[in-house]
């Protein structure tokens, strides 16, 4: 349970195989939960029931955001960056899917490759060799997880 909780921290670092193997971790619980819920609102015909089986898909997707920007948060302080670079990355995000929504395909490739260069360094980056000003080397024996 405690690295669970950890999850949702945004204090200390990760290295980037712990982060990508936690990342891909809140992708596959967060698929399992809403095929879950899915096959269960087409199993109910209740419309009161469906508004709560929708909630839950939508909470199932908010908490799967909020622990990968968690994450992405360590991951910087890994390499002795600030957290506060994860909401830019959020809104990136958050235009790529406007481009999307309103089909301007030029601009969706070309945001969508700037996001995945993104996540790609800072998948690859490697972290401080040594203790920075968020703590100790990610991984070691002093550190927490």
């Amino acid at each position: 349970m405690g690295t669970m909780l950890k999850t949702f921290s945004l204090q200390g670092r990760l290295n980037r195989l712990r982060y990508f193997l936690f990342n891909v971790a809140v992708v596959a619980i967060a698929a399992v939960a809403v095929s879950a819920l899915t096959r269960l609102m087409a199993m109910v015909g209740d419309r009161q029931a469906l508004s709560v089986i929708h909630g839950m898909v939508a909470l199932t997707y908010v908490l799967a955001i909020i622990a990968s920007l968690c994450l992405m948060v360590r991951r910087l302080h890994d390499f002795d960056q600030s957290g506060w670079w994860t909401p830019s990355v959020f809104l990136l995000h958050l235009v790529h899917g406007h481009f999307e929504a309103v089909d301007s395909l030029i601009a969706t490739i070309l945001t969508g490759i700037l996001v995945l260069a993104v996540h790609v360094a800072i998948i690859v980056t490697p972290g401080s060799k040594n203790s920075n000003r968020f703590g100790q080397v990610s991984g070691s024996a002093a550190a927490p997880v």
